[in-house]
């Protein structure tokens, strides 16, 4: 090989590498580029969410909420990044632990029964004592069934029935928060739709009625006998009749 052909190979040699190192530099200047344009998309903000489940109608607290990064490009008008701008506002909605709290989903009208009632339910309201009232144990946002006792004036007996099942409470005396509580009250106030009202207002006339409590996520709809004086008494002559026959066979074990 001629020193003139070593010339042209070094030459095409450094042309490539310096291609490359050129190639190398505009692929670098383009991720650059592409990372900083992502990055300006994802710039964190802080916003304000749940930190715990908040249910309807509760009055937010500080324990209840707390704050989460959110990129830049999915923050809205809505979502609320100061802690004066929600707190003591009323959940109009649930939220979920991690939620953002959006301020179209909160309001000011805490003190008014009204914002508690959900679109197409009206409220209506019962009187309680301990008893009737499962010992002022119920609380704003609970579910209950509501139990008649009245006398049937055409047999001439007492009688129970249960009027309506699956009842949400959303007041107990003058407390629609559920975040308050109230120890004692005269009053548990339901929303219902209006036949529902009807037939609570009609009952209220009729006889007395008690408020039998669920367990939490209990919405099951029971079919339930309708129960007499008569029914009480046969049940009692089963359970005498029952023991009877417990002692019998005991005193048969003895022997």
């Amino acid at each position: 090989m001629n020193l003139k052909e070593m010339k042209t190979e070094t030459k095409l040699l450094l042309l490539s590498l310096i291609s490359g190192i050129f190639a190398a530099l505009l692929t670098y200047l383009f991720i650059n580029e592409k990372e900083k344009f992502i990055m300006q998309k994802i710039e964190p903000v802080k916003v304000i969410v749940a930190a715990k489940y908040i249910p309807a109608w509760s009055e937010i607290t500080e324990e209840m909420i707390d704050f989460a990064n959110m990129p830049k490009k999915w923050v809205t008008e809505a979502h609320l990044k100061e802690p004066k701008k929600v707190l003591k506002k009323v959940a109009i909605g649930p939220f979920i632990k991690g939620e953002p709290i959006l301020i179209n989903k909160i309001t000011e009208r805490s003190s008014e029964l009204n914002t508690a009632i959900p679109l197409g339910l009206r409220a209506v309201s019962i009187g309680v004592d301990d008893v009737t009232g499962v010992s002022y144990m119920i609380r704003p946002g609970d579910f209950v069934d509501l139990i008649l006792t009245y006398e049937d004036v055409h047999e001439k007996k007492l009688c129970t029935a249960t009027i309506l099942q699956v009842v949400k409470v959303i007041a107990v005396g003058n407390n629609f928060k559920m975040s308050g509580k109230e120890s004692i009250y005269s009053t548990v106030t339901f929303a219902v739709n209006p036949e529902e009202a009807e037939i609570i207002t009609f009952a209220r006339q009729k006889g007395k009625i008690s408020l039998a409590l669920r367990p939490i996520g209990d919405r099951t709809i029971e079919k339930i006998k309708q129960v007499s004086f008569n029914d009480i008494l046969n049940q009692i002559k089963k359970t005498e009749k029952g023991e009877e026959e417990r002692l019998i066979i005991q005193k048969r074990e003895e022997f």
